[in-house]
């Protein structure tokens, strides 16, 4: 049975006290040892969380009771994880006794530890000051001042580690990682040759000394020397990955491939050569090599979702998406609230037109999770397009609200709006739009049609005019307008110019054919009309618009007869065009 909430706070009081008495008991053994004997002994060797072993090397001549209070309390904030009181704990000990080393270390890591760099920085020149022999503080220095690209101090530091230790490899490994990074290579490859014959230190000698090449950037020089890290130490994936790198960035993929390929050949069971095999693979348009990768990648870690799920967008890529499917299910199956597996199976779904499914998939993925805005627009997609706009409306409206400042939902807005007729709204979100992103394209395009519906054609003309100048090669665009001219028998010439581009642009569009063809009829050319509406019914042959455009060229050409039959044609294909209908009741007289 639960205990009751006044029984439960009491335990928890009385926890809390039996925990200071501990440290209380603590303070007062180590008092009375410390009281009763010459000096202090050392203590035991602490380690902070994500940091470096430290261990206390003072021996207290002269007892202080606060500052060794203080030394303890931060050990027990250590072991808390509280950073802060933990550092604030040892400042007082240094406080204290100013040539406490072991707390300024501690200081030190302590800093580092909540990101307070330069603060570590003056703590670990302190340490060193008092004591230039350690060697662990000049590496932890040498970092931070790295971390803050000083490099040549950074390079200092180490240089006199050396100049006392020769045979520390770590070391000379980071001091070429630095001259590196300062492009001296001549010193990098000096300090690492000692170690190039080293069976031990070799392949990672190597591996430095083709980073330092890679970053000056002697790309031949690096690739040579990975090779030879390669040859030192076979087993070994860096050298394998790093050879892998730089021959795709000098254009050698299929060189790369083989590496992997040899590797794999002793290690086959190296799942991550495979996932870096399968990506070049992709990059290099092989989805069928590439596929193989992450099914064996799969087969040798069945729950790995990276994997499973690189197939499954390989498989959609491929249109397969029936297997797709399966492969994103048996993802599902290990991470059932993987927002990305969930998003992929509703992209499957849709495309295998189960969009019931689909869209019960979208909605399981919530509010925050990857994927969700992507959902959300897919669910108004499958909402459009089963006759419920307004709640189509109503979801991007909400993302609009939530992320003012992107145009994508606002440009999804728009075309919702559009095909809900709301062209007045249409033209309030465009702009709104065009405020954020004045070079849109698309939502420009979007505001020109509106405008149009609203018979607002000089404002529209105006932004149709903005968006071919900034994108000449939409052939829809220059249809839109050369057409829309041609109908209004208006600007003839310049739109019969617009025109032959969007055919040169789009040569099996029919509907950009009959505009052609229109603007000419327009101009009265109609023996080079008629050709183009020929092709155009041709590429279209189900559009009534098209049928009654050639049975107009026929009629100015004198074909009546010919110029009926097609104009029939155009009526069976809408039969409530009664302006149609009309026309052929008129010419039958």
């Amino acid at each position: 049975m639960t205990p009751p909430i006044s029984t439960r706070y009491n335990n928890q009081k009385s926890a809390k006290l039996f925990r200071w008495f501990s440290i209380g008991f603590i303070i007062a053994s180590t008092s009375f040892f410390l009281s009763s004997c010459s000096g202090g002994r050392p203590l035991e060797t602490e380690t902070i969380t994500g940091g470096t072993p430290v261990k206390s090397r003072s021996n207290y001549t002269k007892y202080d009771a606060d500052a060794f209070l203080h030394y303890i309390l931060g050990q027990l904030y250590i072991r808390e994880q509280n950073w802060e009181k933990a550092e604030n704990a040892f400042s007082r000990v240094v406080d204290s006794d100013r040539k406490a080393i072991d707390a300024r270390i501690f200081v030190s890591h302590l800093a580092v530890q909540q990101g307070k760099i330069n603060q570590a920085i003056e703590s670990t020149k302190e340490v060193i000051t008092l004591d230039p022999s350690r060697e662990k503080s000049r590496v932890l220095l040498a970092g931070l001042l790295t971390a803050q690209k000083k490099y040549s101090e950074a390079a200092e530091q180490y240089e006199t580690i050396l100049s006392k230790n020769p045979d520390n490899s770590g070391v000379r490994i980071s001091l070429a990682r630095t001259y590196g990074l300062l492009k001296e290579q001549n010193k990098a490859e000096a300090v690492l040759k000692p170690l190039f014959s080293d069976k031990k230190m070799a392949w990672k000698a190597y591996l430095t000394l083709g980073r330092v090449f890679a970053s000056t950037p002697d790309l031949e020089s690096a690739i040579k020397a990975f090779y030879k890290s390669h040859e030192w130490a076979p087993d070994k994936i860096q050298p394998v990955i790093a050879l892998g790198i730089i021959l795709q960035k000098v254009n050698r993929p299929e060189e790369s491939a083989k590496v992997y390929r040899d590797f794999l050949a002793d290690f086959p069971d190296n799942k991550a050569i495979h996932s870096r095999l399968g990506r070049l693979l992709l990059n290099q348009n092989d989805r069928a090599g590439a596929l193989e990768e992450f099914r064996t990648i799969s087969s040798l870690a069945p729950d790995n979702i990276q994997a499973r799920l690189t197939t499954g967008l390989i498989l959609l890529s491929e249109y397969k998406y029936s297997e797709a499917l399966q492969e994103l299910r048996l993802a599902e199956a290990s991470e059932p609230d993987n927002s990305t597996v969930q998003y992929y199976i509703g992209q499957s779904l849709e495309f295998l037109n189960n969009l019931k499914q689909a869209e019960n998939t979208y909605l399981k993925i919530m509010p925050g999770a990857p994927f969700f805005n992507e959902s959300q627009l897919r669910l108004a997609n499958i909402e459009a397009g089963s006759k419920r706009l307004g709640q189509a409306i109503a979801r991007v409206e909400m993302l609009v609200k939530q992320h003012p400042k992107k145009a994508v939902y606002i440009k999804a807005l728009s075309l919702l709006q559009l095909q809900a007729k709301d062209y007045t709204a249409t033209v309030k979100s465009t702009s709104d739009g065009l405020k954020i992103d004045p070079d849109n394209g698309e939502l420009r395009f979007n505001r020109a049609m509106a405008y149009d519906k609203l018979d607002q054609w000089q404002k529209a003309e105006k932004d149709l005019r903005i968006y071919i100048e900034q994108n000449p090669n939409d052939a829809h665009a220059l249809n839109y307008l050369g057409y829309t001219w041609a109908e209004k028998n208006i600007y003839l010439e310049e739109a019969k110019s617009l025109l032959e581009r969007a055919v040169a642009l789009a040569p099996d569009d029919g509907f950009v054919a009959d505009s052609l063809g229109w603007v000419l009829y327009r101009l009265k050319n109609y023996k080079e009309s008629l050709n183009r509406m020929q092709n155009a019914v041709r590429l279209e042959p189900k559009d009534p618009t098209i049928h009654e455009h050639l049975g107009d060229v026929l009629h100015a050409l004198g074909k009546t007869q010919e110029a009926m039959e097609m104009w029939e044609k155009a009526l069976k294909l809408d039969p409530s065009n009664l302006k149609l209908k009309n026309k052929i009741k008129k010419n039958r007289k």
